[in-house]
């Protein structure tokens, strides 16, 4: 009789623990480990101090001959245009291979690894003084539209100060919020969740004053 009351209390904990581990909930600790650069798999992107990326101009090399390394070249000038005449600075949708900016769950605080890409950004502008940006702000799909909308707002927000910090000029940078309803990846999950949690630079030209 005793061994059989000890197999049970033995069987009893065993359960209890089991169900603690399931109901653990996937929104639990952040996970704010680096992530890749859109869509790809290939974590090196973020380690990359160039910039540079496969195709597109911008911040890969200039492919004009006999000009300053670095240089965009404005070639790619379309018709339509904003109220103050700024037009797509890269109509292959490439944004002239601009960093993607990426937060914590539920934060608008800016880490390390996007500062540094936020710090190489400003550095091409500033070579660049004929382009401006267009920073959107997204979120992850958890949460209602208008808090995610206000979310949204204060991560592009947080991008302009720290590029107004670098000498940015406030008049080159606008923001947008979009909050979930433009996600990098749909579904569920940490995996894909993380990857919408960002804010996207959208290079413009300024038409000559």
């Amino acid at each position: 009789m005793k061994k059989f009351f000890a197999n049970s209390i033995l069987l009893l904990t065993c359960v209890s623990v089991i169900a603690l581990a399931g109901c653990k909930s996937d929104a639990g600790a952040e996970d704010t480990s680096k992530v890749g650069q859109g869509n790809t798999n290939d974590p090196t992107l973020l380690e990359k101090t160039d910039l540079q990326a496969q195709g597109g101009a911008g911040f890969a090399t200039n492919p004009r001959e006999n000009e300053e390394q670095g240089k965009w070249q404005d070639t790619q000038k379309i018709a339509n245009t904003d109220p103050d005449g700024w037009t797509i600075a890269d109509p292959s949708g490439n944004r002239l291979n601009m960093p993607v900016i990426y937060f914590a769950y539920d934060s608008d605080l800016l880490v390390p690894s996007e500062t540094f890409k936020l710090d190489k950004i400003a550095a091409y502008m500033q070579n660049n003084p004929s382009l401006a940006i267009i920073i959107e702000g997204h979120c992850d799909q958890r949460g209602t539209d208008e808090y995610n909308r206000a979310l949204g707002e204060r991560r592009a927000n947080a991008i302009r100060a720290y590029l107004a910090g670098r000498n940015v000029a406030n008049n080159r940078m606008r923001t947008v919020s979009y909050g979930k309803d433009k996600p990098a990846l749909s579904g569920a999950g940490e995996t894909n969740w993380r990857q919408n949690r960002r804010g996207v630079p959208i290079p413009m030209v300024m038409p000559n004053r």
